[in-house]
């Protein structure tokens, strides 16, 4: 993995997990206020979209993860023509589709023009949807910056899940070798 591309990862994560504790904070004040009886106006405007924030951050980060849901077994099934064909057809797709969200996302943040939360004043409609371009934008970056690497697997028909659960394995049998040779201590 390059050194931009674990940049991203790592950034996407402390984005991922800000938000998410943000989230939580927001949750257990709204909580606690509702629970002695009054109620904040902000927060269930708030919480929803901090969460919609999370989602899409955790997209670029699954993104670049590769850890989406996938039909690996289709792919490393074909023959090696057949696999790059699709492999090509799929990551073509896959950021053709990204780039008219990324567009279209865009594009409605004119419709918005001053528009702000209804509980929120300062906060903008713009500011608040613009996570939608952002987020496409991340998870094409994302999908460019793994495809050297998944385009050698698919080339050698390498599938990441078997080498995932390899891995697993190795680290399990390590973890079993490190507890006996304790034990035998």
């Amino acid at each position: 993995m390059s050194r931009l591309a674990r940049w991203l990862d790592v950034s996407l994560q402390a984005v991922t997990i800000f938000l998410l504790v943000v989230l939580a904070l927001v949750v257990l004040l709204g909580v606690g206020y509702r629970y002695s009886g009054n109620s904040l106006i902000w927060y269930d405007e708030v919480a929803s979209v901090l969460l919609a924030w999370i989602t899409f951050t955790g997209a670029a980060l699954a993104t670049m993860r590769n850890a989406h849901l996938s039909f690996s077994g289709l792919l490393y099934s074909l023959p090696p023509k057949g696999r790059l064909l699709l492999f090509s057809g799929v990551e073509i797709i896959f950021l053709a589709t990204f780039a008219v969200i990324g567009w279209a996302g865009w594009a409605i943040l004119d419709i918005f023009g001053n528009e702000t939360l209804i509980s929120v004043r300062f906060v903008s409609r713009s500011f608040v949807q613009s996570i939608l371009p952002v987020s496409a934008g991340l998870v094409i970056l994302a999908r460019l910056l793994t495809l050297p690497e998944r385009y050698e697997d698919a080339k050698i028909g390498l599938d990441p899940e078997e080498r995932e659960i390899a891995a697993e394995i190795a680290r399990a049998q390590a973890e079993l070798e490190a507890s006996r040779a304790g034990e035998s201590k």
